[in-house]
């Protein structure tokens, strides 16, 4: 997320600045503060502009920076930037809700051994605590650290889809993946198509409107069948969209036990396991926005999906 240097500079940024006397503040070298304002302007949490030969700086307007404000002016006798550095924004994330250190490693990527180097001198310092099952939580007053890892991460995901576009809506969100709208298209590599254009992928020609849909993520470069459901869901949880993705488990050989890990995922968990059920008991159960088992087997015929 950020450097211990990128929030020493960020906490220390009060108005607008030159960078010679952020250096000077920083104690530290006028080449280095260049490259820290250079980074931090790269993620939109800086502004900068030249005035005769000398360069300004201010912070811009992100949430981000009023919740690292807030926080480090109400303790102002913690070490921020030195707790704050590394892995320990990517686990604070996660901490939205108590969550156990194998559920941190799961989720932020990163090894248990790292979830506890990041967390202990937090712990050390009554920001977080243990519960009696042995998950971490923050304690009262400072919930709002795992916001502002939230809202650092959302204004980096800002940043970068408006490198290719203004126009959009990011409709999921996680520490390094998000899931936009958008009516432009988006070439890059990291932006990769899904929604109902994808369908045709699997001979399933959905009628697509003038929406473009993107998973960005720097891994991921196919999507699965399943992962495709569960944008799907999260696209458009109607109906319509429901019956489409039940021609796609229907259609493909899908894992359930991937499908059903990425719903969690996607927070479309429920909406998945009404789909099986559905499909398992040949429609006998079904919610009010599932058809009537007759229709979806003519929808079915209609695609030549055999169900």
């Amino acid at each position: 997320m950020l450097t211990e240097g990128e929030i020493r500079a960020l906490t220390a940024l009060h108005g607008e600045q030159t960078v010679s006397e952020l250096a000077t503040q920083l104690d530290r070298s006028l080449s280095y503060t260049s490259e820290l304002v250079d980074r931090l302007e790269a993620t939109g949490l800086v502004e900068t502009h030249r005035h005769g030969k000398t360069k300004q700086v201010r912070p811009s307007d992100a949430k981000a920076l009023e919740l690292l404000a807030d926080i480090t002016q109400a303790y102002s006798h913690i070490e921020w930037p030195e707790l704050l550095s590394g892995a320990t924004l990517r686990v604070l994330y996660y901490l939205d809700t108590p969550r156990a250190a194998t559920d941190l490693a799961r989720r932020a990527d990163v090894h248990r051994s790292t979830v506890h180097r990041a967390l202990d001198p937090l712990q050390h310092r009554g920001i977080i605590y243990q519960t009696d099952d042995d998950a971490y939580a923050l304690n009262e007053g400072f919930e709002q650290l795992s916001t502002l890892a939230r809202e650092l991460a959302h204004h980096i995901h800002r940043q970068t889809v408006e490198q290719h576009t203004d126009t959009y809506t990011i409709l999921w969100e996680s520490l390094d993946e998000f899931l936009v709208q958008t009516v432009d298209e988006i070439t890059d590599d990291n932006f990769v198509p899904t929604g109902p254009e994808r369908f045709q992928t699997y001979d399933l020609p959905l009628l697509a409107r003038d929406r473009r849909y993107y998973l960005y993520s720097e891994t991921a470069s196919e999507l699965s069948p399943a992962t495709l459901c569960c944008h799907m869901l999260v696209i458009d949880s109607g109906a319509r969209a429901q019956s489409y993705c039940l021609l796609l488990v229907s259609h493909v050989d899908i894992d359930r036990n991937e499908l059903r890990d990425q719903a969690v995922t996607y927070g479309v968990d429920e909406l998945v396991e009404d789909l099986l059920t559905y499909l398992d008991t040949s429609g006998e159960q079904r919610t009010s926005r599932l058809p009537e088992w007759e229709e979806f087997q003519e929808l079915a015929a209609d695609y030549g999906v055999a169900v």
